[in-house]
């Protein structure tokens, strides 16, 4: 008979993503000297380790040593920035649980908010999806993408590309994607435990290090509550107005606007309900800082 023994510490993590800004901020403003260490620490790796000591090959024709030069010094910066971020999360993580500044959850269940507040940190274990409303958006507007391009085999022409197009500023407009604006991703979790409240996160796509394609399944995360949202309150996924507190006008228009997507959703085999454009309390909000495997 196999018998899986489980390993007493989870040492290393998986890192699906990483605000590393919000974690230099964080550590310097409570141990500022651990910081500069580990600065200091990784640049001096940088050049007493392998700078100088990198060689970028020159195969291609017509490839200056002067590009080579620029080149490797742009791989040395990448990995002094790749050392730094992991070991300040580390320093920042321990520092934490050190002094006790981590909110945890036993399981879960409808009593699993009680005493949570706006600002915590906590850490919590939860099944992460876009949800079936995200993953309708993005595949249409991937869509959109491809039939502007001639030698895809979506291509579209004439009227029918114009409407597609037309169709694609409307998601974009719904999902909050502005060309001036970072684009904020929601992400549904379901903690361990349970049924209880509903747990919504959302992301920036800059600070992650794997691929929305690869999101899926049992994640590790530590995150600031960004609010509590109480029974019977309601409170939207996506946001149509940015630059001001939601509203009740906002909230119904977007129920309308996604109504549109219910039928051509099903046409992919996925069952899109209007009432995912909003989160029904009692619900937690999170702003997650790390999220890894």
């Amino acid at each position: 008979m196999a018998v899986y023994k489980k390993p007493s510490k989870r040492a290393h993590k998986g890192f699906f993503y990483l605000n590393d800004e919000a974690v230099i901020n964080s550590l310097s403003a409570l141990e500022s000297g651990k910081v500069d260490e580990i600065v200091s620490r990784t640049t001096t790796a940088r050049e007493g380790g392998f700078s100088g000591d990198i060689k970028v090959p020159l195969p291609v024709v017509g490839l200056s040593a002067a590009a080579g030069k620029k080149s490797s010094s742009e791989i040395e910066e990448e990995m002094v920035r790749t050392r730094t971020r992991f070991s300040v999360y580390e320093a920042w993580f321990d520092y934490l649980q050190r002094e006790k500044s981590l909110g945890v959850f036993s399981g879960w269940g409808y009593d699993a908010l009680d005493g949570v507040e706006s600002g915590d940190t906590v850490e919590l274990r939860a099944e992460l999806s876009l949800g079936s409303l995200q993953t309708v958006l993005r595949l249409f507007l991937w869509f959109a993408d491809q039939a502007a391009k001639q030698d895809s085999p979506f291509a579209q022409r004439g009227d029918q590309l114009k409407e597609t197009k037309q169709s694609a500023r409307m998601v974009k407009a719904t999902m909050g994607i502005d060309v001036d604006d970072d684009e904020e991703v929601p992400l549904l979790a379901v903690p361990r435990g349970d049924v209880g409240p509903q747990v919504i996160l959302t992301i920036s796509p800059k600070w992650l290090i794997g691929r929305l394609g690869q999101l899926g399944g049992d994640f590790g995360m530590v995150a600031q509550v960004t609010r509590v949202i109480a029974s019977g309150e309601e409170y939207p996924i996506l946001r149509l107005t940015k630059d001001v507190v939601p509203t009740p006008l906002e909230i119904n228009t977007l129920k309308d606007v996604v109504a549109n997507y219910v039928e051509p959703a099903k046409a992919l085999g996925v069952a899109v309900d209007p009432e995912e454009s909003v989160v029904k309390g009692p619900a937690l909000i999170l702003d997650p800082i790390a999220i890894y495997r």
